[in-house]
């Protein structure tokens, strides 16, 4: 798949983008968070002026005036009050709520991505760790940019009243800039080497993960690795954070520098009041006040401006890109997937490589699937076999040439609309610990709660008869893990795997990739014959459904109608089983090989 850009999105229009999508998450509680938290930021900066206000009524004895200003300060004091407590429970109702829409938005761009390029790329993989780490931070993203807003208010107010006494004193807010100048340089800085060390950390995070599973436990224990895996954890943990912690610990000195020279600003503005012949105490109370306020307020916007830079703006940028990344192959697909096959998948000069790697896994390749056929792939490991099946489900697109489905290009056929006529079963499948329902009827999606489709699936999987076992039947909740759980074989989760292969009724296109390595010869064959029958009455159905079999096992795969042979990465041959042996080629040395292994083992 060819990504929109391997480079960010613009920073701006990232930012734009991820207002909209808080925006969505809830209009009302932004709108009321951002009108409180900006708000509350007036009654703070005015208390200064009001403390000033006080003194210089109290040295002239008025209580008139004193009375007025002390209401005026309660006002101030009350405001500040009641807008922080309603700015903090809009921002909180509206983070959680934000949280829950942007991390599933997150996961539904990740899933829907049409090709598998970012779960193996690593400078992918590095760009959504970061991403994942820190997706719940963007619930509070709108928070802090009203905090923000809310600074940059105070400081204003501040500034001008700092000036009311002196206009010299608004150099105060340029001596601020170096603190602030600094600190979003920091930021950058920090971004930078945490990326950079991201892959360390995936793989501190998977030798943790290793550790705790069960699933590697037996072999951990066997082979003594225990020692091994914590010392090779703790070096992934160093290599990523010694890196890190030394460009903060940088990073923050000179951002303290920065501060340290708005600091010496502040003490001079506070001796250079005092100092003037006919200095109120009200003056100086006010630059004392409003001056340790604006470096509060400096602090303030220092520290949004940092998270705005480090955790927001970057994470913003990412999830543009992955938006951006998810969208491409979408917007490039405006052909409907065919309501039945004609005549059939045609592979046009086929080469693919995967991401990173150098050596093609297939090299022009040139093959034609006929509709209604069971095709047979096989080949040694490494021959291409599975690549191929990843190309004809759009896992991944072809590093050249093209595939067409009845004439139309594959690529052009959205890929989700593809993938709805297209069922499949493969050696590496995964165990949904669902009730078996939910389990094998997740292949039809539409269909998981219709025990009748369920049912079938499983005949046709030759797995009904594990399920009428099992305490509850289609409601036996799998995986020990869980409450009143049962746990499988991997032969059984396989059978179930198959089941739900086998869900959708009418695919153009079924994909049995090894789904029956876990069982013996004898039963693969006789399930594989059972699947070449169902195939060929499926040809009276009208959907002209190709099936394609992938096995290691060569004698199961003698009933196909047509058998394709790999070999390093080539098609080699290609024909049914009678003509591939009498032309004595590269099938007939591989099947004579392990038939004649099989001999052996069976007379021994």
């Amino acid at each position: 798949m060819t990504s929109p850009s391997d480079a960010l999105p613009p920073s701006w229009s990232a930012l734009v983008r991820s207002l909209r999508l808080g925006y969505r998450a809830g209009p009302l509680l932004i709108v009321v968070a951002l009108a409180t938290t900006v708000a509350a930021a007036v009654p703070d900066a005015l208390f200064s002026a009001g403390l000033a206000l006080l003194i210089h009524a109290v040295i002239e004895g008025d209580g008139g005036r004193i009375m007025l200003v002390a209401a005026f300060l309660g006002l101030l004091a009350t405001g500040s009050w009641l807008l922080g407590v309603v700015s903090e429970r809009a921002n909180r109702r509206f983070a959680d709520r934000a949280a829950v829409h942007l991390e599933s938005h997150v996961a539904r761009l990740q899933s829907s991505v049409s090709t598998l390029d970012h779960h193996e790329r690593r400078e992918y993989l590095d760009r959504l760790s970061v991403l994942r780490d820190h997706a719940g931070s963007l619930s509070f993203l709108y928070q802090q940019l009203f905090s923000t807003i809310g600074a940059v208010i105070r400081l204003v107010i501040t500034l001008g009243l700092l000036m009311s006494v002196d206009p010299l004193l608004g150099l105060l807010g340029v001596l601020a800039l170096p603190g602030i100048l600094l600190s979003h340089w920091r930021s950058g800085v920090d971004k930078a080497v945490e990326e950079a060390g991201a892959q360390h950390d995936r793989l501190a995070r998977h030798l943790f993960s290793l550790g705790v599973s069960a699933s590697a436990g037996k072999e951990i224990r066997v082979g003594g690795v225990q020692r091994w895996l914590h010392s090779a954890r703790r070096e992934a943990w160093e290599r990523r954070y010694l890196p890190l912690a030394r460009a903060k610990w940088t990073t923050a000195c000179w951002e303290v520098l920065g501060q340290a020279v708005f600091a010496a600003g502040l003490v001079g503005a506070v001796v250079l009041t005092a100092s003037r012949e006919g200095a109120g105490a009200g003056a100086v109370l006010l630059v004392f006040t409003a001056g340790s306020r604006l470096a509060e307020y400096v602090n303030s916007t220092v520290t949004q401006t940092q998270f705005y830079r480090s955790i927001w703006l970057d994470v913003s940028r990412r999830l543009a890109w992955l938006e951006d990344f998810a969208a491409a192959e979408v917007a490039r697909a405006d052909r409907p997937v065919p309501e039945r096959l004609d005549r059939g998948i045609r592979l046009d000069r086929v080469s693919f490589s995967y991401p990173g790697g150098e050596r093609p896994v297939l090299d022009d390749i040139t093959l034609d699937l006929p509709a209604g056929q069971v095709v047979a792939v096989v080949g040694e490991n490494g021959a291409g076999k599975s690549s191929l099946v990843k190309l004809l489900c759009r896992y991944y697109a072809p590093t050249s040439g093209r595939i067409l489905v009845d004439g139309t290009d594959l690529a052009s056929i959205a890929p989700a609309d593809w993938r709805t006529r297209v069922s499949g079963a493969f050696q590496d499948f995964f165990r949904f610990e669902y009730p078996v329902r939910q389990s094998v009827g997740a292949g039809d999606l539409p269909r998981i709660d219709d025990a009748e489709a369920v049912e079938t699936a499983l005949a046709r999987a030759g797995a009904d008869d594990l399920v009428s076992g099992l305490p509850h039947g289609l409601d036996t909740q799998l995986g020990a893990a869980w409450e009143n759980g049962v746990d499988l074989s991997h032969g059984q989760w396989q059978k179930i795997a198959l089941a739900r292969g086998f869900a959708r009724d009418t695919p153009l296109l079924l994909v049995l990739d090894e789904p029956t390595s876990a069982l013996d010869a004898e039963r693969e064959h006789e399930l594989f014959e059972r699947y070449a029958q169902a195939a060929r009455e499926a040809r009276h159905d009208g959907s002209g459904r190709i099936t394609l079999l992938v096995s290691h096992r060569f004698s199961t795969l003698k009933m196909a109608d047509l058998i394709v042979v790999l070999d390093g990465a080539r098609l080699v041959e290609q024909g049914t089983h009678a003509e591939l042996m009498a032309r004595r080629g590269r099938y007939h040395e591989l099947y004579s090989i392990q038939a004649s292994s099989y001999r052996a083992d069976v007379s021994s």
